[in-house]
């Protein structure tokens, strides 16, 4: 099992992911609700992802990229 890097600030990464998410998906546009639907996700699972609040699995982040149709490398786009 590894540890964490010691400066890694987990809830400052999540917070970045969410917003690179909301960006993508209002760039496609999309509401969260057609993502919702599309993507077979919550609402509410989805309005966690975007405010920083939720841990996205890998499979839930491919099914946000391919609904989108964009890589999952450009959701994770962000600086840590």
């Amino acid at each position: 099992m590894s540890q964490e890097e010691p400066n890694f600030d987990r809830a400052k990464f999540l917070k970045r992911l969410g917003k690179q998410i909301a960006r993508v998906r209002k760039s496609r546009a999309y509401s969260q609700d057609r993502l919702c639907l599309e993507a077979g996700l919550s609402r509410g699972t989805m309005s966690k992802i975007e405010a920083g609040l939720a841990d996205p699995k890998a499979s839930t982040l491919y099914r946000i990229s391919a609904t989108l149709e964009v890589s999952v490398k450009k959701l994770m786009d962000i600086e840590t």
